[in-house]
């Protein structure tokens, strides 16, 4: 049974690798060309014995429709959605193609803004997990450049 390890990977190489596969964010797409080069380049390399090619196809992304565009970043539905002020947590989630939080309907901009001063950047305020992913991104991180 394969176990993920976090990778680390600086914005502007994650930022070409989502774009080039046209994802959005880093989804079954980018994992499997990620998994391709690093078995390419282990196998180039002198003496290496290389890393065998994995049978299983990659998991097929959400079915389109189903998230909620954000300007040039898409939320796939079951996307969380989380932000803090005054040490108190507020939560959403991507449904179908709407974001609720508390039951009902919102905005990045809103959920950023919903306590607080209401001039938050939301994209510098609003932490992501995307599906299948067990860590929080901060939302300008995963932005795409415009």
């Amino acid at each position: 049974m394969p176990h993920p390890i976090p990778l680390h990977l600086p914005d502007d190489v994650f930022i070409s690798l989502v774009d080039q596969v046209g994802e959005g964010w880093f989804g079954p797409k980018a994992e499997a060309v990620l998994c391709k080069l690093i078995r390419d380049w282990v196998a180039r390399q002198s003496g290496a014995p290389g890393l065998p090619e994995q049978d299983a196809a990659p998991a097929a992304p959400p079915e389109v429709g189903q998230g909620y565009q954000w300007k040039q970043l898409f939320l796939p539905s079951g996307t969380e959605l989380r932000t803090t002020f005054g040490g108190k947590s507020t939560y959403a989630k991507v449904q179908d193609e709407v974001i609720l939080s508390g039951g009902a309907p919102t905005t990045p901009s809103r959920l950023a803004n919903a306590s607080g001063c209401g001039t938050r950047n939301a994209w510098h305020h609003i932490w992501l997990r995307f599906p299948g992913e067990s860590t929080w991104q901060l939302a300008h991180r995963c932005r795409p450049p415009a």
